[in-house]
């Protein structure tokens, strides 16, 4: 009898042409985007705060991070995942589907793409004639930078009270 297979589920999204995937236990919500409020001196690709449910939420637009040009359109959405226990909004171009995988399906990121760069990537899925890139979220977001911008929040909303 051979053991069973591990499944998983990640929500796959897209940035161009290249398609990416968070494990949906690291996704707690997909929104439409609403207005982002810019910060002063935020780092290039956190974008602004948005406030859900009064809960004011970093956004990081991927496709700044990607080194891509920053567009508006209808498909966009924000996906609300967890960094160091505060709610984070990661901007994407369009939410894709949510993927049944087989562990199986994971191979390594190649070692020839290995760099400090590349360090977001924990996998890639081979499924049928498509590459889905997951995403390790806690070497996509430089966390001193994020540390600082929390901390400006927090600050704000100290004076705000």
């Amino acid at each position: 009898m051979t053991a069973p297979q591990q499944i998983q589920q990640l929500v796959t999204f897209r940035i161009e042409t290249e398609e990416f995937g968070l494990p949906i236990a690291d996704v707690y919500e997909i929104i439409f985007v609403p207005a982002i409020t810019p910060i002063s001196q935020a780092p290039k690709s956190i974008v602004g705060v948005i406030n859900l449910r009064g809960e004011v939420i970093p956004v990081v637009d991927l496709r700044i991070q990607f080194l891509k040009e920053p567009v508006k359109s209808k498909k966009q959405r924000i996906m609300i995942t967890r960094f160091q226990e505060r709610a984070i909004g990661l901007l994407v171009d369009e939410v894709k589907e949510v993927l049944r995988i087989d562990e199986n399906s994971l191979e390594p990121v190649p070692d020839t793409l290995v760099t400090s760069q590349t360090a977001y990537m924990r996998a890639i899925c081979k499924m049928d004639h498509r590459l889905i890139v997951l995403l390790h979220l806690e070497h996509l977001i430089d966390t001193m930078e994020m540390n600082s911008i929390i901390r400006e929040i927090d600050h704000k909303e100290e004076n705000v009270l």
